[in-house]
């Protein structure tokens, strides 16, 4: 099974579960290993991978760690 490749942001999903981790970088074609380990990142890890497998990854930019800031700008990466 072939995975779509999405070529313009119009073709992505409208919505994207954000996962924010500081320090982080998601480039393009690139693997990322993550360590996922918090229940509430694992519970979101299971719904996306019962969709459309489509992740949003974001570096915090501040606030706390139950409630970080997120900035406008990220990396969709797919799992």
């Amino acid at each position: 099974m072939t995975q779509p490749s999405f070529t313009r942001i119009s073709e992505l999903p409208e919505q994207l579960a954000i996962f924010p981790l500081p320090g982080a970088l998601l480039f393009p074609r690139w693997q990322l290993p993550l360590n996922i380990f918090e229940p509430r990142y694992l519970n979101m890890i299971d719904d996306v991978i019962q969709g459309d497998r489509m992740i949003g990854m974001v570096q915090t930019i501040g606030g706390t760690p139950i409630k970080p800031d997120i900035p406008q700008n990220g990396c969709a990466g797919r799992i």
